[in-house]
């Protein structure tokens, strides 16, 4: 008998020990979230897609900004001595071929000058400086050092700047559009097949100019030019200009 009851607690034992292990297992795994997550893209969104382009073109048109600086004792002389070097400048650039209309004054002042007193700080009139600027432009290149040349030789002691710019924009822009918006296309099959996207039909292009890139000179020649300098030749390149497009597609997805 003794040995039939330590068999039957020995049972009810590991029935217990059972028991506890489903009620606990049971409340552990009840406590843990199972989710899963998926991403969809509603079939009325449109699926965008963007691509760039860039062009480099020759620019068609050289921009320089010239200068004449005088100092006198007085404005009418100072006037005088500006206005009679930017004359000469004028005239002689007519006689390259230059075009009345590609020449522009585009800034005309006059200003007094003063020295200080070392001793008491006092400001002093000496006289004025009489400043005049300007804009050239052509189209013609082999012409461009003549200009500069020509003018220096003619008394301009300021090459302000000179730049390199397309005045007909429109063919690059064409061009780089037409790139841009071949590069979207792509890129939209490329994506499509990627993701398992069906592409549906086309409905909106949109393009915008990235940027426009001109080529610019800097030519800082202060008052100090000797006979020598203002001679000299001058090897310039016009270098190329950058224009950009960007171009977004809107696609439908089937």
């Amino acid at each position: 008998m003794e040995h039939l009851k330590e068999f039957i607690t020995k049972i009810i034992i590991v029935v217990v020990i059972i028991c506890l292990g489903v009620i606990i297992a049971a409340k552990f795994t009840s406590t843990l979230t199972w989710s899963t997550r998926s991403v969809t893209i509603p079939k009325d969104a449109p699926f965008q897609v963007s691509a760039q382009a860039e062009v480099y073109v020759k620019p068609d048109t050289a921009q320089i900004s010239l200068g004449v600086e005088k100092q006198a004792k007085t404005v009418s002389q100072a006037q005088k001595e500006v206005n009679e070097v930017n004359s000469e400048i004028i005239k002689n650039l007519k006689e390259l071929g230059v075009k009345e209309e590609k020449i522009k004054t585009t800034r005309y002042s006059i200003t007094p000058r003063y020295e200080r007193e070392r001793a008491s700080g006092k400001q002093n009139l000496v006289g004025y400086q009489a400043s005049v600027s300007i804009l050239v432009k052509t189209k013609d290149f082999d012409k461009l050092n003549e200009i500069i040349d020509q003018a220096t030789a003619s008394g301009a002691n300021q090459i302000n700047s000179l730049s390199f710019v397309l005045e007909d924009e429109e063919a690059a822009e064409a061009e780089a559009r037409d790139i841009a918006i071949a590069k979207a296309k792509e890129k939209a099959k490329a994506i499509a097949k990627v993701s398992g996207l069906t592409l549906g039909k086309l409905i909106n292009i949109s393009v915008s100019s990235s940027g426009y890139y001109p080529t610019p000179r800097s030519y800082a020649m202060g008052g100090g030019i000797d006979e020598e300098m203002a001679v000299q030749a001058t090897e310039i390149e016009a270098g190329e200009t950058k224009i950009s497009m960007t171009a977004t597609l809107s696609y439908e997805i089937k």
